[in-house]
């Protein structure tokens, strides 16, 4: 009979007795990883609804707030569609001190970054003036020349990809070229279900809201046919708020 490797089992823990730093070295991505890791990050109620009168924070939780913020302290990158990008919260991506610290001391830039899918070259101009300096922008051949133009002017990295919507491996590849290799999704749906779709998630973050709330609230990828990426649970962080909060990883 062959023997079969045991899989290691996933590790409950208690988010109040983690301080910031263990959070982080918890939740830290590998070292030096040599391309992207697509990493999302999303909140559901238990009934699955992805949002609470249209708006995913209201589902929120202190614990979930906190493991939010440790989970960017530890990336290379936010990557976000352009209709997320309009979310005031992206024009000041700061890290504060203790934060910083960490991510000089595990060879990351104090300066965390933002990547913006937009296909068409239009992303919020309030985030050209961003705190922590403009965006990087994908960009499809297709947008138009004065878009393009624009997002130059105002410093922004522009990435130009290949005509028509912009494939999910080739966001992972303009990700690889520019040495962003922790990469945080934070979404909207649409771009999550596009990656989802192209098979390019390795993990996910799924927190768990202590409520149920009905209504007609999306989930929280939805594709025209069925994707089916197999995952295994590595980590379980329970918070006293009733908050669970799951990390998913590839198989």
């Amino acid at each position: 009979m062959t023997a079969v490797a045991a899989r290691p089992p996933s590790t409950l823990h208690d988010v109040e007795a983690l301080t910031d730093d263990a959070l982080r070295d918890l939740l830290a991505y590998p070292e030096t990883p040599s391309t992207p890791r697509l990493r999302a990050n999303f909140i559901a109620s238990i009934d699955g609804a992805v949002t609470l009168d249209g708006a995913g924070r209201k589902l929120g939780t202190p614990t979930d707030r906190r493991v939010f913020t440790r989970l960017r302290e530890v990336a290379d990158v936010i990557l976000v569609g352009a209709t997320t990008a309009a979310s005031k919260p992206y024009a000041d991506l700061r890290v504060d001190a203790e934060a910083q610290g960490w991510r000089l001391s595990h060879g990351l830039s104090p300066v965390l970054r933002l990547v913006v899918v937009s296909s068409r070259g239009v992303i919020p101009p309030h985030l050209l003036s961003a705190a922590t300096g403009p965006p990087i922008v994908l960009v499809s051949a297709s947008a138009a020349s004065s878009a393009r133009r624009a997002l130059e002017a105002s410093g922004a990295v522009v990435c130009e990809m290949a005509d028509g919507q912009i494939a999910s491996a080739a966001i992972r590849q303009a990700l690889g070229d520019l040495g962003l290799n922790r990469v945080l999704v934070e979404g909207g749906p649409t771009l999550f279900s596009h990656l989802v779709a192209g098979d390019e998630i390795d993990e996910l973050c799924l927190t768990t809201s202590p409520m149920m709330v009905s209504g007609p609230a999306r989930r929280i990828a939805a594709a025209p046919a069925h994707v089916e990426i197999r995952m295994r649970r590595k980590d379980v962080l329970l918070g006293d708020d009733g908050t669970v909060i799951v990390r998913w990883v590839r198989r």
